[in-house]
């Protein structure tokens, strides 16, 4: 696919993961002390699966997959996030 799963915490970009087919990726991150949030990766899609986050905001999101979708656990500072290809890509592309 032309998308790519790019998990930030405060803001920092910490991950990025072509959504391909056959790409299947489940990964925990502790964002700050205590506090932990599961990033699972199918095929074309991302979701936060779980976490801990009293809300549950980004839990609640669901699978997400086109390009400027984000799950967000404003809790914890993680935004999972969907963009197109990356820049260095395009560049190779013919105009």
């Amino acid at each position: 696919g032309d998308a790519v799963a790019i998990v930030k915490i405060h803001g920092e970009v910490v991950d990025e993961f072509p959504l391909s087919e056959g790409l299947e990726v489940e990964k925990t991150y502790y964002p700050n002390d205590n506090q932990y949030n599961i990033i699972e990766i199918n095929n074309n899609q991302a979701r936060i699966k779980e976490d801990n986050s009293p809300d549950q905001v980004g839990v609640r999101t669901g699978w997400i997959e086109r390009p400027g979708q984000t799950a967000i656990c404003l809790p914890h500072g993680l935004v999972l996030e969907i963009t197109g290809q990356m820049a260095e890509d395009e560049l190779i592309l013919p105009l």
